[in-house]
């Protein structure tokens, strides 16, 4: 075959070539194309539900959506990229005497209409991305007035966390349910990076910096946190164990790390009265106290002393005897005889 005869045949299997789209080149790319989107944008839905962990916060759920929403939006680029290569390694590879290197093909010097549609589409999917990014790190900046302070200290190859007000200071990461936390992360030596990925939130650990991240916990759960920057030799163990409880647990974890009860009340955000509960001995029922006119009400308490119960006085009336003896007054249970002057 001919450099020229070559050239034809370029041409004919081109989306400019004058036979129907579908048996050109370019529609059989197309069709691929379809394909391959179809199976990208199926992953993008559906891998995460099995690739991700259970998301314990808004934030985390944030992060699964962003995924969805990125992979869903680059299938169709990826699946062009596939879709030429794919089809190039079956149609448009050499063919014939192996010794010989084909003749070069046609030069392609450019092609407008292509040139402007692919510049169109790269542009809004970047304006998209970019919008979506910010609205998402918008939403994780904002305060609550009931926020959870947590300082966290990175160095090889350790986290520390301690909490301001109460004196507790423990490498063990617990958190109240549905309360707002504001992480101080730095570190003491190298660059760490703190990463709760269940909670949605990632963020360096510098030196002499202290960067700040929010989340809100809305599930309860164990999990790990870990750093994910190179730091040293023993980086992969730079890990600790973590949880998110309710907030009478989370009291209870702080007076057991040493914080007094009305401090750990307030960082759990309980009431004294909600983490003391009233003990009730087994067998041992609270009467509701009862009033019967003209005695004293009777209550059993929990201790099952037997009640004491007084009786009212009475006063008998005095009594004269024909033979002049005089009986006096006294308790109805008693009396007292006098005998004639």
């Amino acid at each position: 075959m001919s450099f020229e005869e070559q050239v034809d045949d370029i041409e004919a299997n081109t989306i400019l070539g004058g036979e129907p789209f579908f048996s050109r080149a370019g529609g059989k790319i197309f069709i691929i194309w379809l394909v391959f989107t179809a199976i990208g944008v199926l992953i993008g839905v559906y891998a995460p539900h099995h690739l991700l962990p259970t998301l314990l916060s808004p934030q985390g759920s944030d992060v699964w959506k962003t995924i969805v929403v990125f992979t869903v939006l680059a299938a169709p680029v990826a699946a062009f990229v596939y879709a030429v290569s794919f089809y190039s390694l079956f149609a448009w590879r050499h063919k014939g005497n192996q010794d010989e290197p084909p003749p070069d093909a046609m030069p392609q010097r450019g092609n407008g209409p292509m040139t402007v549609v692919w510049l169109a589409i790269s542009s809004l999917l970047v304006v998209v991305l970019l919008f979506w990014g910010i609205t998402v790190w918008n939403t994780q900046q904002v305060t609550h007035a009931d926020t959870l302070q947590v300082n966290v200290t990175g160095q090889q190859w350790v986290w520390t966390y301690s909490y301001p007000g109460t004196g507790v200071e423990t490498r063990t990461l617990e958190l109240p349910l549905n309360r707002p936390v504001e992480f101080n992360i730095t570190s003491v030596d190298v660059t760490h990076g703190f990463w709760p990925a269940v909670l949605g939130v990632q963020v360096d650990a510098n030196p002499n910096v202290t960067t700040i991240i929010r989340t809100t916990p809305n599930k309860l759960g164990n999990f790990t946190v870990r750093c994910s920057q190179l730091c040293g030799l023993y980086h992969a163990f730079m890990n600790n164990k973590a949880a998110v409880v309710t907030p009478q647990q989370f009291s209870t974890w702080l007076q057991s790390q040493g914080a007094t009860q009305a401090v750990a009340d307030q960082s759990a955000g309980v009431s004294s009265s909600a983490s003391s509960p009233t003990t009730t001995l087994p067998g041992v029922t609270t009467a509701t106290p009862t009033t019967v006119p003209g005695e004293t009400a009777t209550t059993l308490t929990p201790d099952a002393t037997a009640p004491t119960t007084t009786a009212p006085a009475t006063t008998a009336p005095a009594a004269t005897v024909p033979d002049g003896t005089t009986t006096t007054t006294g308790p109805a249970d008693s009396t007292t005889t006098t005998a004639p002057a």
